[in-house]
């Protein structure tokens, strides 16, 4: 208890790695969206579809095979490429304005700059889908006995990424514009992370604590493959993987409906400063949280965090239910912000809180019903319900704001914000109930 905790300069340099990448994302995460539907005129759905279905897709879906790659051809090499297409594709995405009409020689008014964002995106969702089990798996290497705190260390340099990286893109973007947000911001902060894969991370080695004896191999694609279907022929473990998908439906509406939404009741909302909640709330809180519930089965946490994230949706109908002017200007501390943007701000907080009594119970749930030596396995398709609920949740999002908002007067609005709002917390609701039935009829052992 009393030895001090000793980490490689590899695991250093990894956790700055993970801090300019996050730093990057969350630059521009909150305005995706808004620009390609306000700057590149494409429809809220498509928008929505680019953004979660294509993007984070990629990122959440692709860790199964990547990561397998990244085992057999190294970690360096891996996010050296990784990060090349990444600043590419963020420079592509924030430039596209520029180099695209003068390829075509047309009017911008006339173009269709689809296929340079697809393009931009899949570099983005392919290097991104690296990141993570390269990181993970050098703290995961490197921190040996002492791997609890290494990986408490490599979240909380995700959170402070994420923190940083909005707070700039704030003061560059009403300076210039947010196509520069993906010129400047991201393209900067990920060509800082590419720098430091050069010169200073090294391939890690097995911390000298690490038993040898458990080291395995890595795995061939076919190999991964298999796994996928050893994996699949669980169908109780699919079944909780699609109804925790459900509970990251709503979620994933942070970077999806919510921008659209704020966007629609305030033109010049600040929308990373309202999603800056959300790893503000996890900085702080996320050490208290889990204190609270430690004594929880990972069960028990995961409904209650399913409950607050489905109450903190149902906060956006309060001002529509009690008549308020969701345009009228309100303050919340020392902010002035529209009425429906107050509870909007509310209601990423109460996410925040579904989100730490949530997520990380899943991770350590999956752990701990693997079979016997299947636990790395289990544990690579912890993020497919990130990837499920994002791929379908997205462009609903989308399809729900064009519906419901994007054509409302200001009679219908006030109903059609209740049903929007109220068809996203069902999805929690069917998630809630899912888990229910899970733990009450389908697992024997509790």
């Amino acid at each position: 208890m009393s030895e001090k905790a000793r980490f490689p300069k590899s695991f250093w340099a990894a956790n700055s790695i993970e801090l300019f990448e996050r730093a990057a994302y969350y630059a521009v995460a909150s305005f995706v969206v808004i620009y390609l539907h306000e700057i590149l005129g494409m429809s809220p759905t498509k928008a929505t579809f680019l953004n979660g279905t294509i993007l984070w897709g990629l990122i959440y879906f692709m860790p199964i095979l990547s990561g397998t790659l990244a085992d057999r051809f190294g970690f360096k090499k891996s996010l050296s490429l990784a990060f090349s297409l990444v600043v590419v594709g963020y420079f592509i995405m924030g430039t596209v304005q520029k180099f695209w009409p003068t390829i075509l020689g047309k009017s911008p008014a006339l173009i269709d700059y689809t296929l340079p964002i697809v393009i931009g995106i899949v570099f983005i969702g392919i290097g991104g889908s690296f990141v993570k089990p390269c990181i993970a798996g050098t703290v995961q290497k490197t921190s040996g006995k002492f791997s609890t705190l290494g990986f408490g260390i490599f979240y909380m340099t995700i959170n402070v990424g994420s923190v940083m990286g909005r707070i700039v893109s704030y003061f560059v973007r009403i300076n210039f514009g947010i196509p520069s947000i993906f010129t400047y911001v991201a393209t900067a902060f990920a060509f800082i992370g590419l720098l430091v894969i050069l010169f200073i991370y090294k391939e890690p080695e097995y911390n000298e604590t690490e038993e040898k004896k458990d080291i395995q191999k890595p795995k061939t694609l076919g190999q991964a493959l298999l796994g996928m279907f050893i994996v699949l022929r669980n169908l109780k473990f699919v079944f909780f993987l699609i109804i925790i998908g459900f509970f990251w439906f709503i979620y994933v509406q942070i970077y999806n409906l919510i921008p659209l939404f704020l966007r629609y009741i305030d033109p010049n909302a600040a929308v990373e400063l309202y999603t800056l909640v959300n790893p503000v709330m996890i900085v702080c809180f996320q050490l208290l949280i889990t204190k609270l519930s430690k004594n929880w089965t990972p069960l028990k946490s995961i409904m209650l965090g399913i409950g607050v994230t489905v109450a903190g949706i149902l906060l956006n109908v309060l001002p529509f239910v009690f008549g308020m002017n969701p345009f009228g200007k309100t303050s919340l501390l020392v902010l002035v912000l529209p009425v429906a943007g107050v509870f909007i701000a509310l209601s990423i907080g109460s996410m925040a809180v579904g989100e730490m009594l949530t997520s990380p119970r899943i991770y350590q749930y999956i752990g701990a019903i693997a079979p016997k030596g299947q636990e790395g396995l289990y544990l690579g398709y912890s993020n497919l319900p990130i990837a499920l609920g994002t791929i379908v949740g997205a462009p609903i999002g989308g399809i729900l704001f064009e519906h419901f908002i994007s054509h409302s007067t200001s009679e219908t609005l006030p109903g059609n914000a209740i049903i929007m709002w109220s068809i996203v917390a069902f999805m929690g609701i069917i998630s809630l109930i899912g888990v229910y039935i899970y733990d009450k009829y389908l697992i024997k052992e509790k």
